[in-house]
């Protein structure tokens, strides 16, 4: 088994990581905003940021919360005690966020799949951000919250995104765009997927590869902002088959492959799904019949 996955390309967010934890070290506020599809490695590349810099400045004050629409702000932030509340005082139960809090240098809140939040729920990053605190709603309350904020963002035409407002992403120092890599970085990406987390079966699983990647990239054109998510999903499906002694043939790789899209596309109606699975299901039929050939 590989030691550690390793980030392939990418190298303008790895720079940008770099100077993020510069900031950390220096006690200046700074926040990141990372773009791109599904299974692109920017949580992989933000979670070895955060190892790196703990291993060079001890411990590192640390939340990650993921997005999510039900998602209010008591929920990140914490509520009114109602105990000592009912006693005539006013104090907070603090929430997860505070966790982050740093005190000699500043803590880091992660926020992935940032724009899952409520616009409602995004206004508490605006804070955090710009004032280093955090307001309670409804009190005259106010508590600090010394921590940069990284976020990643996923395209808006996947299902349940809310559009970020324009204030909001005003408050990120950078936003950097992760560029979908090329056929060759993802056969590198499937392969050290395979070789992680299936060492044994890694060589039955090499041959789907290409038929994989080429029709996810052919579906792309489609307008569909479809990434290597989608078929490092199918393979783990395909995995779990062959190590229950289940059939890997032509029908049940591109049934899987059908269902790790419609996980995707919910945000489509009923026709276009089906018009779109129809159309994935034939281009990957070619893919593997092509490959036989």
């Amino acid at each position: 088994m590989m030691t550690e996955l390793v980030v392939f390309g990418q190298d303008e967010m790895k720079h940008y990581l770099r100077l993020f934890a510069e900031a950390i070290k220096l006690g200046l506020r700074f926040n990141l905003l990372i773009e791109g599809p599904p299974g692109t490695a920017k949580t992989l590349a933000v979670n070895q940021m955060i190892a790196s810099l703990k291993a060079d400045i001890g411990n590192v004050p640390y939340v990650r919360v993921t997005g999510s629409h039900d998602a209010l702000p008591c929920d990140l932030i914490g509520d009114l005690d109602i105990g000592k509340y009912r006693e005539g005082e006013m104090d907070i139960l603090s929430g997860p966020l505070f966790r982050a809090h740093g005190s000699s240098i500043p803590g880091i809140v992660y926020a992935d799949e940032l724009n899952r939040f409520s616009e409602y729920t995004l206004i508490i990053f605006t804070e955090i951000m710009a004032e280093w605190q955090v307001s309670f709603p409804k009190t005259p309350l106010t508590k600090p919250l010394r921590a940069n904020v990284i976020a990643t963002m996923n395209p808006y035409d996947i299902s349940g995104i809310t559009d970020v407002p324009q204030h909001i992403l005003d408050r990120f120092n950078a936003r950097i765009v992760v560029n979908y890599p090329d056929k060759e970085t993802e056969l590198r990406i499937i392969a050290q997927h395979a070789d992680y987390y299936y060492k044994n079966l890694a060589p039955r699983l090499k041959k789907l590869h290409s038929p994989l990647i080429s029709t996810t990239r052919a579906m792309r054109k489609l307008g569909v902002h479809l990434g290597p998510r989608i078929y490092l999903s199918t393979l783990d499906l395909l995995a779990l088959e062959l190590s229950s002694n289940g059939p890997v043939n032509h029908e049940t790789v591109i049934w899987h492959y059908e269902n790790a899209i419609r996980s995707r596309i919910g945000n489509l109606d009923e026709d276009k799904q089906s018009e779109f699975l129809s159309t994935a299901s034939i281009a990957l039929r070619g893919e593997l019949t092509g490959q036989k050939r």
